[in-house]
């Protein structure tokens, strides 16, 4: 069903190569028992149908295979924000640079988290309500934001949307680096960037 229309990533799904193996040297050894196939030429059968889904395999696990480059956005950040800047994920589940390269981020204050990930039992953290939220975004001089790419449906959360409104009322567009899958941008206050 998945080749007519994509039910998993195939990454995820990767581990049961291990099962069709043994599937088709199960089947080719009983094969070899019943039609007098030569066990060498079975076991070569199996290998060959391993070593042809490799080059699948293997081009499952570059980065032009992701839907996201997480480091690239960390690198990103690193790149445009500063000591003190503050950084904000728009959505928060966007949190996955942070996550995946936490020193990209070192120096930066977090706005919008109230507890992180681990300590809240959550995926993503949990962020502050919208009113401290926006508090804490008119103490920063620039922000560092991390978006997903242009075009996609805008979060309706209360603390989504303050976060919008807060960097479109105080503050403008210093920079943007668009990596696969994310939009990095750094806003600042008038003479900021």
């Amino acid at each position: 069903m998945s080749y007519l229309h994509p039910l998993y990533v195939d990454r995820y799904v990767l581990y049961a190569y291990v099962g069709l193996a043994l599937l088709i040297g199960a089947r080719l050894d009983a094969l070899s028992r019943t039609v007098a196939v030569p066990r060498a030429l079975a076991g070569g059968l199996a290998v060959a149908a391993v070593a042809a889904l490799l080059p699948y395999s293997l081009q499952l696990r570059t980065p032009q295979s992701r839907l996201d480059d997480t480091l690239a956005a960390a690198r990103a950040v690193r790149e445009l924000g500063r000591p003190g800047d503050g950084v904000l994920f728009l959505p928060a589940r966007r949190r996955e640079p942070i996550m995946s390269s936490p020193e990209d981020f070192r120096g930066l204050r977090e706005l919008a988290l109230a507890r992180h990930a681990i300590p809240s039992g959550t995926l993503h953290g949990i962020e502050l309500p919208a009113p401290r939220i926006r508090a804490r975004m008119l103490t920063a001089g620039r922000i560092v934001t991390v978006n997903d790419p242009p075009g996609q449906p805008l979060d309706d959360t209360p603390q989504e949307r303050v976060k919008r409104e807060v960097l479109a009322e105080h503050f403008h567009r210093c920079a943007v680096r668009d990596v696969t899958g994310m939009r990095i941008v750094l806003y600042g206050r008038a003479g900021r960037c």
